[in-house]
């Protein structure tokens, strides 16, 4: 039919692959971030100020670091699906 649009490959949309990736690395770095911000504040307060010795502070490091991958995992699929829908 002469009046339907021409159908390419560049109108169906971004490439999930890349909107992931990008969404992804970008949740990454700002996760990495706040981690370092965490790890410095927890090792200034606790360890330097208060005097707390490393061993017992560093299983407060390891559960903050698995409770910041939620922050990676959420934002990347929600915003991946917004960007993708």
């Amino acid at each position: 039919m002469s009046g339907d649009p021409a159908s390419n490959g560049a109108a169906d949309g971004p490439n999930a692959a890349v909107v992931v990736g990008v969404v992804f690395s970008a949740i990454v770095v700002l996760t990495v971030i706040a981690y370092t911000v965490t790890v410095t504040t927890v090792n200034l307060l606790a360890v330097d100020l208060l005097a707390y010795p490393v061993g017992g502070v560093a299983p407060f490091v390891v559960i903050t670091g698995a409770i910041l991958t939620i922050p990676i995992m959420i934002p990347t699929a929600l915003i991946s699906m917004k960007r993708l829908g």
